[in-house]
């Protein structure tokens, strides 16, 4: 539950490529694009840089699976509305997922007056009829096994003492 937080998914999935044996099972969980939707469209209303890096759809980490060496990707994913008692408080748990990487974040620390600002739009923009302020999480789930051989490129080669071995093996 942290490809969201790296900043090369590829280069990660490569990794657990080479840490997983030969017909081992990858499993994981990532946020995906739809998270905190209603977040950043208030960001976007108020045209503050963006509250979080974007995002990796499904079906393109799939295809990463894919072009890294896994086979037989399934990506499934669910969204989830949590809901919280004030700005305050749901503020106070975002923080716990971790900082903004997005490059494109504010540079430098906020005042308390932009964080009480913050609160106020946030308990306008998110509040329900009874008054809690809700947000939409968007879980990603993968799987995908790594081969028990590694896939035959466009060129094989085989010595002829490799191939006079398989012929004499029994069956």
């Amino acid at each position: 539950m942290a490809l969201h937080g790296c900043v090369d998914p590829r280069a990660r999935m490569a990794q657990w490529l080479r840490a997983l044996r030969y017909d081992g099972l990858l499993m994981f969980s990532t946020l995906g694009p739809g998270n905190l939707a209603e977040l950043a469209s208030l960001y976007d209303r108020l045209r503050w840089p963006p509250p979080m890096a974007p995002l990796v759809d499904m079906h393109d980490l799939g295809d990463m699976l894919v072009e890294v060496g896994f086979a037989d990707p399934v990506m499934d994913q669910e969204t989830l509305t949590l809901t919280w008692a004030s700005a305050r408080a749901l503020l106070d748990e975002l923080r716990t997922l971790g900082g903004n990487v997005d490059p494109r974040r504010h540079p430098g620390l906020r005042t308390g007056r932009w964080r009480a600002r913050l609160e106020d739009e946030l308990a306008a923009a998110l509040s329900g009829a009874d008054g809690r302020l809700s947000l939409s999480i968007e879980l990603v789930y993968g799987h995908a096994v790594k081969l028990a051989r590694p896939p035959v490129g466009p060129a094989t080669s085989i010595s002829l003492e490799a191939m006079r071995s398989m012929v004499r093996k029994p069956r």
